[in-house]
């Protein structure tokens, strides 16, 4: 995946010895006059860096998450974990020629434990190091380096406790001005302990950082005894910035959350623990967090302190894409999406949600993948992702992990492992990335292995020991999280599904890298799992698979298995309901199907159904985030049931590939809901350049870029779209 190795020379690792998470660290070098020069950081555990008192970079919480290296045998419910998976380590590399000045100059880091010392088992890989190389050209072009080793020093900063998911504690009676100035005296500062190096590969970090992207003023809603609380207007992650001059000693606490309870407070169940402690010394500062973001709308300030500003974070991903029409609930949905899919990109992964798990379900994650491709500049970010997918297969047995980085989850071998398939497959889509496709087909290959050995009668009916083994999930009647009562679509029926449109992927990849080795086997094992499907799951007296139930025919009609009826009676069905019955997977290929199968008023009345517990709903309510369950109980900010956003792209505004087609090559303008939106307008970037489309009841209005096939298919006839020009057409 054209990873780049990092130079850091003879480096040295180097930790406080597992003393402290939350240390600062210098050293004073003197350097000649240089020409120019650059620093490479590898670290385990958040850092930020400075050289003579400036930061370096405006990114934050390095280093992006990945799956660092081996963690102790113990990992999860004191059972060992067995699985052999690759791991690496991404490190930036920044020209810091200007930060350096002949004589002395001073290298300084702070660090926190961010994702890699998290004191819980599920997570935990060690104790925070830090390794990093300068090299530099001096005047007469000789390249020297410099880097990390025993001659450092460290001691711990003002913030004394950081926890990634439940916040911090700072102490401003310990905070140093002066500690990166080369004169400081540093003499009662400890040694730090130099550490063998991490079994891991080093790559150039070329996925983007997290950055503060916006700044939000939030309202004072109400202030009752010494607690203000406040409303950045949206759900956002990051931090807010405070200000205080309070005498000293005093304690200034923050919370956040998403919702507020009937008495204006915080909902205690939408906190998810989020905290922050500061303790003042006295003078005026700004205050903020150092080592994590929140995800919130809502905070609550308790004590003397002036909130200046809300910082919104997460990766520097642009939105390169926009969309709106005469249907309010459609523009939601997709305002709800990007802001939702934002809020879940942070350290290189898209998450479930910014505050309870933060972790990259592989389910989510390829639910959403086309949508945040196609209306993001997401190319740099899926790619770094796409590696943590294949990393976290079992070489031995071909297992893939349910989320990616690993960490312990929950989810199913299909809608979740098949993300190996469906992830790099989407990508190519989009950007022509051929060579990945090249280098994950047998990776492919090895998880149709392992589902083959955890299938019985040609359904898969298993996960690994102990695992989970999901098919569809959050469906609208579901209770709580733990409560799977609800869930009546058949998981066998679910997985099967994902392997046989896997398999059906790979015969196309095989096709598009050269390899067909295995087509005939994987035909034969499509055409046994229809089988199966059908012998266990369809009743020929009604035509229904699994009664019907939460979305089962629309997966059958998918897969082209079944008859008419199976069709006609999943349209009677919801035609009669009004609104999704469905889970996460379900309502993705459901809307789908009806999109393809020209039924485009119905996809659009569910998409802007006004009955309880849907899209609408959740916006009547003043939601800004597309919620974890259509109930809108736990999570506010999960951005799985957004994958139908892409749809508004490809159908209403009628932008789509044509299937022999990448990179948006050739395209099909073909918008099918004219009759019903009647006004709607958008546009998508893609490799190949900008498309866009608008159009009301009188004509439509398209841009196609130069280069680009493209034709409009309206009232039953086809027009071609001449390559770098607008059209005005009379309907």
């Amino acid at each position: 995946m054209s990873n780049k190795p990092v130079n850091l020379y003879e480096a040295k690792w180097i930790s406080t010895g597992g003393s402290c998470c939350t240390p600062m660290i210098r050293k004073v070098v003197e350097l000649p006059k240089v020409k120019s020069a650059q620093i490479v950081i590898a670290g385990l555990g958040f850092y930020e860096v400075y050289i003579n008192g400036k930061k370096v970079s405006d990114d934050l919480f390095l280093p992006l998450n990945t799956d660092f290296h081996e963690r102790p045998d113990v990992l999860y419910r004191g059972v060992p974990y067995d699985e052999k998976m690759r791991h690496r380590l991404y490190c930036p590399i920044y020209d810091i020629t200007s930060y350096l000045k002949e004589g002395i100059n001073t290298l300084c880091f702070v660090m926190g434990p961010g994702w890699y010392e998290i004191p819980n088992e599920c997570y935990q890989y060690g104790n925070i190091k830090l390794c990093y190389a300068v090299s530099y050209l001096d005047e007469n072009g000789e390249e020297y380096w410099l880097g990390s080793g025993e001659d450092h020093k460290w001691k711990q900063s003002y913030v004394k406790k950081a926890n990634l998911f439940q916040g911090e504690f700072h102490d401003y009676a310990d905070f140093d001005e002066e500690w990166m100035l080369p004169e400081y005296d540093d003499s009662d500062w400890e040694m730090v302990t130099v550490e063998q190096a991490p079994d891991t590969v080093l790559y150039e970090q070329d996925c983007p950082a997290d950055k503060v992207i916006r700044h939000i003023s939030p309202k004072l809603i109400e202030k009752k005894g010494d607690v203000c609380i406040y409303d950045a207007g949206e759900l956002i992650t990051g931090y807010p910035v405070l200000v205080s001059e309070a005498p000293a000693g005093t304690e200034i606490t923050v919370m956040y959350g998403e919702l507020l309870n009937k008495k204006g407070r915080l909902a205690k169940a939408n906190v998810y623990k989020q905290k922050t402690i500061f303790i003042t010394d006295g003078t005026r500062r700004e205050m903020h967090c150092r080592f994590t973001w929140f995800g919130f709308r809502y905070f609550e300030v308790t004590g003397n302190a002036q909130v200046v500003d809300c910082a919104v974070i997460h990766s520097d991903v642009a939105v390169n894409s926009d969309f709106s029409s005469n249907s309010k609930t459609l523009n939601w949905i997709r305002e709800a999406y990007i802001r939702t899919q934002l809020d879940n990109m942070h350290c290189g992964i898209p998450s479930d949600c910014p505050h309870v798990e933060r972790r990259g379900y592989t389910g989510d994650g390829q639910l959403t993948c086309s949508a945040a491709m196609m209306q993001l500049d997401a190319r740099k970010f899926y790619r770094k992702w796409i590696g943590d997918i294949a990393d976290c297969q079992d070489s031995i047995t071909g297992h893939m992990q349910y989320t990616a980085p690993y960490i312990p989850s929950g989810g199913g071998p299909g809608g979740w492992g098949c993300a190996i398939v469906m992830v790099p497959y989407i990508y190519y889509k989009n950007y022509g990335d051929t060579e990945i496709l090249k280098e994950l087909y047998p990776q492919m290959l090895h998880w149709f292995d392992y589902l083959e050995n955890h299938s019985e009668g040609d359904l898969v009916v298993s996960d690994r020991k102990g695992e989970w083994c999901l098919g569809d999930w959050c469906v609208p009647t579901m209770g709580f999280v733990n409560n799977m009562d609800a869930i009546y679509i058949p998981a066998p029926l679910v997985n099967t599904y994902f392997y046989i449109k896997s398999m059906e992927i790979v015969l196309e990849i095989g096709t598009i890298i050269g390899k067909n080795e295995a087509d005939e086997e994987l035909r034969q094992k499509i055409r046994r799992k229809k089988k199966a499907l059908e012998d266990t799951f369809f009743d020929p007296e009604t035509g229904d698979f699994a009664e019907n139930q939460q979305g089962s025919n629309s997966f059958a009609v998918d897969l082209g298995i079944g008859d008419e009826r199976t069709f006609k009676n999943m349209l009677a069905h919801y035609e009669k309901i009004g609104k999704y019955d469905t889970g996460i997977f379900a309502t993705d290929v459901l809307t789908r199907i009806l999109f393809e199968r020209d039924e485009n008023d119905l996809a659009i009345a569910l998409l802007t159904s006004e009955k309880p517990d849907t899209f609408y709903s959740r916006m009547m309510l003043g939601a800004t985030t597309i919620p974890e369950y259509w109930t809108g109980h736990r999570s506010q900010c999960h951005p799985m049931f957004g994958a139908v956003s892409r749809y508004l792209f490809e159908y209403i505004l009628g932008i789509r590939q044509k299937a022999d087609s990448v990179r948006y090559e050739k395209v099909v303008i073909e918008p099918k809901c004219m009759t019903t939106i009647t006004e709607a307008k958008g546009y998508i970037t893609t490799a190949s350049g900008v498309i866009s489309v608008n159009y009301d009841k009188e004509r439509i209005r398209i841009s196609v870029p130069e280069k680009t096939e493209a034709v409009l298919l309206l009232d039953g006839k086809e027009y071609l779209l001449k390559s770098g020009t607008e059209i005005t057409m009379l309907k």
